[in-house]
């Protein structure tokens, strides 16, 4: 029996059907995918809907835009095995943070003992979370945890890189990991009708090459107050709760669960469990292709 085999097994005897729906939000340097996801967890929390936000990228810059300490990452408890506890924090607004970064090829190591213990701590909090917000890496550095999220949030932007960074996303998740489903989110426009030219943009390019669905969201206007909160290290909507962006992401966390329209099939698995096992797929088929 292989160890995925072993850790699908003893979770079957604890599984439970219900978790939270994990959102996974990419886009091109710069998008603001950080700021969005921060942004949008907070309003979570005021809205009382127990939003756990989950770092999959280097650097933690989550935590510094929540202003709450840096913690342990997923690839330091290959040595210190001290668990969930060391990997999380929770911000004064009720964002509980879990940073979950490591190298896809550091999380193939992970032993079948460590895999298990850490995925049952981490069901646990997708049980009590109403949503799960992942911060992902480019998929080009690391596809896996773009790949096992519920649903996929893609970030456009009127930079003149983002249109096509979106499409080259769209086209390599589409292409090499079945996602067929995109939500796009627009940041940093003036006005609706910039959004939404984008967004027709975007559509027409990948409907024309691709077989995809992409579903509009909603935009947040460019805003200066934006730069202003994160100097100060607090969310915008707690600095300047009245700032015409820290309304549009009240407005868009209230809509944010119905937007889960997840297209995987395993419901009853939890994101670490899958973040883990495809991260094994993913590294046999890099080691496959170098041979």
């Amino acid at each position: 029996m292989t160890m995925q085999d072993q850790a699908s097994s003893l979770r079957l005897l604890h599984a439970q059907a219900l978790r939270a729906p994990s959102f996974a939000f990419l886009g091109s340097s710069g998008s603001g995918a950080t700021t969005l996801i921060t942004e949008l967890a907070v309003g979570l929390a005021y809205a009382g809907l127990r939003p756990l936000v989950v770092d999959c990228r280097q650097g933690q810059v989550l935590a510094r835009y929540l202003g709450v300490p840096t913690t342990a990452t997923l690839e330091s408890q290959v040595v210190s095995q001290g668990g969930l506890d060391e990997m999380m924090t929770q911000s004064r607004q009720g964002v509980t943070l879990v940073n979950l970064f490591a190298r896809p090829d550091q999380r193939a190591l992970f032993s079948a003992q460590l895999w298990l213990r850490l995925g049952s701590e981490f069901a646990a909090l997708e049980r009590d979370a109403g949503v799960l917000l992942v911060d992902v890496p480019s998929p080009v550095l690391d596809p896996v945890p773009s790949a096992v999220a519920d649903n996929l949030i893609l970030i456009l932007t009127p930079d003149a890189e983002s249109l096509t960074a979106a499409y080259a996303t769209i086209k390599r998740l589409s292409n090499t990991h079945g996602r067929q489903r995109f939500n796009v989110l627009v940041n940093r426009v003036q006005h609706m009708e910039q959004a939404r030219e984008l967004f027709t943009r975007l559509a027409s390019v990948a409907s024309e090459f691709l077989t995809v669905s992409l579903r509009w969201l909603g935009f947040v206007p460019r805003d200066p107050a934006i730069r202003r909160s994160q100097a100060l290290h607090r969310p915008l909507q707690e600095a300047f709760a009245n700032s015409e962006s820290s309304v549009a992401f009240a407005q868009l966390a209230s809509m944010l669960p119905q937007w889960h329209t997840a297209e995987t099939t395993h419901a009853g698995t939890g994101f670490m469990d899958m973040l883990i096992a495809a991260s094994r797929d993913w590294a046999e088929q890099e080691k496959g292709g170098g041979q």
